[in-house]
């Protein structure tokens, strides 16, 4: 991966982490995602655990519904470099904006990240991070493999060609002023997104999507448990 030669000169210690943890966890019967436990331990320590290891992270700040239920995790990660809580938005857009005012303001660039993607691994984040500092914007994502069908309203099908889409994943990284510019424009023109790139799209930025080339699985449902822990498994294993 392309995070070990930082070939890109992006600054050391230069990004904010940004790490949504305030979803009310619906689809996972009401359970907070941060504190699920896979192998032992919480999915919010295997993503500080990612981010705090990267030389291009000098924050994490994490958005959540329940400081007190995360700040013993936070606390744990301290002494490597200073973690921040700040109360999550009514949706994600509003969490992550808190989070990003609460940054330091002389971080370069944010690393923004779901907390329900515990899977990902330090090596990727900073590739995407050199990708971002190239183009101004990348994010995480994955070719997708099942045929997809666009049902309207009226019960038209349209297939769209499938090598030609991609599901969007996190870490999605901004420039600093990409993603002040594009939250701005957003807000003034009412417009809301189910992602960061989308809202950078809008405003006219390129961004690089870059192909996860390991799962960077999304812990949605309870059946999505038993998949991570599974894959979990499957590396501990390569790894020996």
């Amino acid at each position: 991966m392309a995070g070990k030669n930082n070939t890109m000169n992006v600054p050391k210690h230069s990004v904010s982490a940004i790490i949504t943890a305030a979803g009310d966890g619906t689809r996972m019967g009401g359970v907070s995602k941060p504190l699920i436990m896979l192998g032992g331990r919480t999915v919010l320590e295997y993503v500080l655990d990612a981010f705090s290891a990267s030389e291009y992270i000098n924050e994490i700040v994490i958005a959540c519904r329940d400081s007190a239920q995360i700040e013993p995790y936070a606390d744990k990660y301290r002494s490597q470099l200073p973690v921040r809580l700040v109360a999550g938005g009514a949706v994600r857009g509003e969490s992550v904006f808190n989070a990003v005012s609460a940054a330091d303001p002389s971080s370069k660039a944010y690393a923004i990240h779901d907390c329900a993607r515990p899977l990902i691994r330090m090596e990727f984040i900073d590739t995407v991070i050199e990708a971002a500092f190239e183009t101004g914007a990348a994010t995480a994502s994955s070719p997708v493999t099942d045929t997809i069908k666009y049902i309207s309203d009226d019960g038209t099908v349209k297939t769209p060609k499938r090598s030609a889409l991609y599901a969007v994943q996190t870490p999605q990284i901004f420039l600093r002023d990409v993603y002040l510019v594009s939250a701005a424009l957003a807000k003034k023109n009412r417009y809301t997104a189910t992602d960061d790139t989308a809202l950078a799209e809008k405003a006219g930025f390129k961004v690089k999507y870059v192909s996860c080339d390991e799962p960077n699985l999304k812990l949605t449902t309870p059946q999505d448990i038993i998949i991570a822990e599974a894959l979990l498994k499957a590396r501990s294993v390569r790894e020996i």
